[in-house]
C-alpha cells in the first residue's frame, strides 16, 4: 500500500527495472471473501455497518485514493476512527460530513489506529477544531512526533548512505537529494500536544459497545486495531486489508530492523480470533472472511520468500537487484522507495532464520542464500525470534 510520508516521487531511479506490483501479488486469496455491502460511501454519504456505526471516505491525493474512516455515535456526540491526510480535498470533505451527517453533535473522541498520514494527517485539526480527546498507542504517536519535528528541505545524509547500501545507483544522488525530507509534515497537521495512551489489550468503551486493542507490528511500529466483544466486528486499520497488502519496508533510522517478522508474526496472532467478524478496513470494502484473508496475507509473503530465497541463490543479489524475484511491473517514483524497503525486509527476515548471509562489496550489500528453503518451517523460525512474538491473544481476552 502505497503511502507518501517520506519523499516525493523521483523519476527513473530504479533504472526503469521490469518488477511485480506487490499489491496485485497479495490480491491472489482476496476471491474468499464476501462483501456485504454493494456500494461504498460516495462523497459524503456513508453507510451504517452496523447500528451507530458509519462508514465513510476521506479523498487523497495519491494513486491509493480513499481512506476509510468510522464514525460512531456516542449519543450526545461523535468518536471518529482515522481521519485522512491534511490538505484541501481532506478538509472539505469532512466539513461536508459535519454538514450532513454529524450535525450539531460534537467530535468528543478522535482515534488514530497508526501513524501514517492518512491516518493521522487531521487528527490535530478535528481535535482543535471541537476539543476533542486524542487517542494512540505511544510508538505511532511518539514516532509521528519526531518525523513532524524533524521535516527538513535537506535530504538526510544517513538516509543517502543508507539507500547507497542497499544498492541504489550513486548516480541518482543529487535527484534524491533534491527530494528533500519534509512531506511527512505537509500531510499532517500538528499533533496534538497531549493523547491518551491505548495499549496491547486496553478496553474501550465506543458507541455502547466494549471493545479491545489489539495491536500489530510490520507495517508500523504499534498499529491499533480494535475487536468489538459485544458483536463480531473488527476495526483493522491498514493490518488486515481485503485487496492489497500494505507496505512493510525497512527504514534508515533502523537499518537492521525485521518488520517482516513481526508483520508475520501479529498476522499469525490474529488468526486467534474466535469469532468470524465484519472487518472495517482502512482501504477498500468492507469485508467477512478476517480469517482467510489472514492466510492469504501469510501465504503471499511466504511464498515472496521462497522466490527471493531462489533468485539469491542463482547469485548474490544487491536489495535493488532482488526486485525481479519480487515484482513483476517497473517500479518507478515514489514506489520505488517502497519497493525497496519491503525487498530489504523480506531480505533481512531470511537472514534472521539463516537462509541467506551478507556481504559488503565497495559499500554496497549483498545477499547470497543458504540451505534449502523448502525444509524450513519458516513461521515456526519466526515464532522463535527474540522480541517478536507478542503475549498471546488469548492472554489479553481474558
Amino acid at each position: 500500500m502505497t503511502k507518501s510520508e517520506t519523499l516525493e516521487p523521483l523519476e527513473a531511479v530504479s533504472d526503469n527495472v521490469e518488477v511485480v506490483d506487490h499489491r496485485i501479488a497479495a490480491s491472489e486469496h482476496a476471491d474468499n471473501l464476501e462483501y456485504p455491502f454493494q456500494t461504498v460511501p460516495v462523497g459524503s454519504d456513508v453507510i451504517e455497518v452496523a447500528k451507530g456505526i458509519f462508514w465513510a471516505r476521506i479523498p487523497l491525493p495519491w494513486s491509493l485514493d480513499h481512506i476509510n474512516v468510522y464514525l460512531v455515535d456516542e449519543g450526545d456526540s461523535w468518536t471518529i476512527i482515522d481521519t485522512g491526510s491534511q490538505g484541501k480535498r481532506g478538509i472539505e470533505a469532512w466539513e461536508a460530513l459535519e454538514k450532513e451527517v454529524l450535525g450539531s453533535k460534537p467530535v468528543k473522541h478522535v482515534i488514530a489506529t497508526h501513524m501514517h498520514p492518512d491516518h493521522l494527517g487531521l487528527a490535530g485539526w478535528l481535535v482543535e477544531k471541537h476539543g476533542a480527546k486524542f487517542s494512540m498507542t505511544m510508538l505511532e504517536y511518539l514516532m509521528a512526533q519526531h518525523l513532524w519535528l524533524n521535516a527538513s528541505d535537506a535530504f538526510p545524509e544517513e538516509e543517502l548512505q543508507h539507500l547507497l547500501r542497499m544498492g541504489v545507483n550513486p548516480d541518482f544522488e543529487e535527484k534524491i537529494r533534491q527530494a528533500g525530507f519534509g512531506h511527512f509534515k505537509k500531510g499532517v497537521h500538528k499533533l496534538p500536544y497531549h493523547y491518551s495512551r491505548l495499549e496491547d489489550g486496553s478496553v474501550l468503551q465506543l458507541g455502547g459497545r466494549t471493545w479491545k486493542v489489539i495491536i500489530g507490528r510490520g507495517h508500523s511500529p504499534e498499529h491499533a486495531c480494535l475487536l468489538c466483544l459485544d458483536e463480531p466486528l473488527f476495526i483493522a486499520g491498514d493490518q488486515v486489508l481485503p485487496e492489497i497488502t500494505s507496505n512493510v519496508s525497512v527504514y534508515a533510522r533502523e537499518p537492521m530492523a525485521n518488520p517482516l517478522a513481526h508483520w508475520l508474526s501479529s498476522l499469525e496472532r490474529m488468526q486467534g480470533i474466535k469469532t468470524d467478524p465484519l472487518v472495517l478496513p482502512s482501504h477498500g470494502p468492507v469485508f467477512k472472511g478476517l480469517h482467510n484473508r489472514l492466510s492469504g496475507l501469510i501465504e503471499s509473503h511466504l511464498v515472496k520468500l521462497s522466490r527471493l530465497h531462489a533468485w539469491c541463490a542463482e547469485d548474490i543479489r544487491t536489495p535493488v537487484e532482488t526486485f525481479p524475484a519480487l515484482y513483476r511491473r517497473k517500479i518507478d517514483g515514489f514506489e520505488f522507495f517502497l519497493a525497496l524497503g519491503e525487498a530489504i525486509a523480506h531480505l533481512h527476515l531470511l537472514e534472521s532464520i539463516g537462509l541467506v548471509e551478507r556481504s559488503m562489496k565497495k559499500g554496497v550489500y549483498y545477499f547470497k542464500a543458504l540451505n534449502d528453503i523448502e525444509r524450513v518451517d519458516v513461521l515456526a523460525k519466526v515464532r522463535a525470534l527474540p522480541g517478536v512474538p507478542l503475549r498471546s491473544l488469548a492472554d489479553i481476552m481474558n
